[in-house]
């Protein structure tokens, strides 16, 4: 494992990252509760003897929230202290046999925890689970209501989350419907979500059959949304979000996305080592080859917006082989040194509200690195 430079470099910039990174909303909210600052994980790994698929940590970095698959049991949600390394508690959302969960956000306000899941094997994700971080509990489990869609096509499977700056909101993303093992028809949409209500309030159509990542702005006043054939920008102002505009960018999959945390700068990576980053402001997109042949995956922006941290995940051996990378955001280059090695079959990454502790979910377990 590699280090990271010194830590003294992320002093300063702590407070504006926040919960940034942790809703994956790319915003920042008020945190409940005394709160003296960003709470390190301990290095440790936790065995969640479980399929973990991704993890959030709460905006005072106490709490991980890992979304894992059991074989026999179905999509859970196991709560770990970042301290001891316990497992707190075990959320189950569906029991439906071989059913499993995806992304997983965390409410800025640390008071909700998002995760889609599906409910039988093999079935795509299709239900937005809220819990109660106080009590652990699902207060509510919704199914997305059905979509347009031709006669023998299925309801395209549901991708992405992100939670509002105010936490009234979470939009969730959606493929286009498909046939059984053919390409989605180019309807892919983005559906709001009122906590209040309980239910999904609204959705829109966006270009594309694919819809991968979706990041807010601070402010709440807009949002951005990967498809496999635009970066879309949605005005999300209002209750019902509408499309204020596209920018191509292609680079050989539905990207995942990460914002810097004042807002500026979006970085967008991809299955084909290519990435993008786009100035906001001017709507100017720079295409990046990061690393060629290799799949990217889970970008997370580093305190101060200086560095981007994303795994690589190399698809040719059978070890599953990952490492995390570092990117300069200044120059968009590769930082030697800066980064962790040694890792195999990761499936998520968090960076904690310290802005130097990684939360990786690697074969069936946890991994909590602070450097």
């Amino acid at each position: 494992m590699n280090s990271l430079a010194s830590k003294a470099r992320w002093l300063g910039s702590l407070a504006a990252v926040g919960a940034l990174l942790l809703t994956g909303s790319g915003s920042a909210g008020a945190v409940t509760g005394p709160f003296d600052g960003p709470v390190p994980g301990v290095p440790r790994t936790v065995e969640l003897d479980s399929s973990p698929a991704s993890v959030a940590v709460g905006p005072d970095g106490r709490k991980a929230y890992v979304a894992v698959k059991d074989s026999i049991d179905g999509a859970k949600v196991k709560v770990v202290d970042t301290q001891s390394g316990a497992i707190t508690a075990v959320v189950t959302l569906s029991t439906g046999l071989g059913a499993g969960p995806g992304p997983v956000a965390v409410s800025p306000d640390g008071s909700r925890v998002y995760v889609l899941f599906s409910t039988a094997r093999r079935a795509p994700l299709s239900t937005l689970a809220a819990i109660d971080t106080a009590t652990d509990a699902v207060v509510s489990s919704t199914a997305v209501p059905d979509q347009p869609r031709p006669e023998g096509t299925l309801p395209g499977a549901l991708t992405s989350l992100a939670v509002s700056p105010d936490g009234a909101r979470v939009y969730v993303g959606q493929n286009g419907p498909a046939r059984f093992h053919r390409p989605a028809e180019p309807s892919a949409r983005l559906l709001s979500f009122s906590p209040q209500q309980q239910d999904f309030t609204t959705a829109v159509p966006v270009p594309g059959r694919y819809l991968g990542s979706i990041v807010t702005l601070p402010g709440g006043g807009a949002a951005y949304a990967a498809t496999d054939e635009n970066l879309v920008h949605l005005d999300t102002s209002t209750a019902t979000p509408t499309v204020a505009g596209a920018v191509a960018a292609p680079i050989g999959a539905v990207p995942s996305l990460a914002l810097s945390p004042d807002g500026t700068r979006l970085h967008g990576v991809g299955s084909s080592g290519t990435g993008y980053a786009v100035d906001l402001a001017t709507g100017t997109l720079t295409t990046l080859d990061i690393a060629p042949g290799q799949w990217l995956q889970n970008p997370s922006v580093g305190a101060g917006g200086t560095r981007l941290y994303l795994v690589q995940q190399d698809l040719t051996g059978t070890d599953g082989a990952a490492s995390v990378l570092a990117l300069d955001t200044a120059t968009n280059t590769l930082v030697p040194g800066e980064g962790i090695t040694g890792l195999n079959w990761v499936t998520g990454l968090a960076l904690g509200p310290d802005g130097h502790t990684f939360y990786l979910t690697a074969g069936s377990g946890l991994q909590i690195i602070s450097l």
